[in-house]
């Protein structure tokens, strides 16, 4: 079958249906990549030239690509427009387009801009019931298997839980993320997942824990080679050993 075929392989087998199904696969997921691209560079204005480009192309017309478009045209509008009710209209309307009874990858990632733009607003029971649904339907899917969607959202809901002061179950987050880091030999917001821990644990009175851990995450940051989270990183440690000496 199609599937024992790919695992022997090493190949998902959904890859195999996008080459049968789609002419232009290739074409569409370098596109994808593109967008995706701008969407890292915070580069918001390249996010709406890309998904107005690519909206009436043929190779677009699936479901599948036009809730990609819609969903990154839902983040553009936020971003750039600084639209945030119209946002939200766009992002409920890609995550209600579907043609698989099955939740995909795309599916969960949409909660996951929600639950970051209700965020940025500080709609916080929003927010956090949109990470909560999306941390969910991750676990109960059959065929997600890309880890890095579990890590993310594990350090997303870990940072909101911080900023309304549920210190404790940040800290679950935390752990859960850094744990799937470590299972999966996975360098992905490892550095970021340990600045977090590190300064929740200092909030709850763990002052030496948490720089013990924000040590741990400078490490990490400067292996991986991030140098913009050094200094705040350094910035935070000094803090710390500064009020501790108090």
């Amino acid at each position: 079958t199609l599937v024992k075929i790919s695992k022997k392989l090493g190949i998902c087998p959904a890859y195999f249906l996008n080459i049968v199904y789609k002419d232009q696969y290739h074409f569409i997921t370098s596109s994808k990549k593109s967008i995706r691209k701008a969407i890292s560079a915070k580069d918001y204005r390249e996010v709406k030239r890309l998904v107005d480009k690519y909206e009436k192309h043929p190779s677009f017309q699936d479901i599948e690509e036009k809730q990609f478009l819609k969903w990154h045209k839902g983040i553009a509008v936020y971003y750039l427009d600084q639209k945030f009710h119209e946002s939200v209209k766009i992002l409920r309307e890609a995550s209600s387009m579907k043609d698989s009874i099955q939740h995909t990858e795309q599916d969960i990632q949409i909660l996951n801009s929600l639950a970051i733009i209700y965020s940025e607003e500080e709609q916080w029971v929003d927010a956090k019931s949109k990470f909560e649904e999306a941390i969910e339907v991750f676990n109960k899917s059959i065929f997600i298997d890309d880890i890095t969607i579990s890590i993310r959202l594990s350090y997303n809901l870990s940072k909101l839980l911080y900023s309304i002061n549920e210190y404790n179950d940040g800290l679950f987050y935390c752990n859960k993320g850094l744990e799937q880091c470590k299972k999966h030999h996975s360098s992905y917001l490892f550095g970021e997942l340990l600045y977090q821990k590190g300064i929740t644990l200092s909030e709850i009175g763990n002052k030496r824990e948490g720089i013990k851990h924000l040590k741990y995450a400078f490490n990490a940051f400067e292996l991986l080679e991030k140098d913009d989270y050094l200094e705040i990183t350094n910035q935070k440690i000094n803090e710390l050993n500064s009020t501790s000496q108090m």
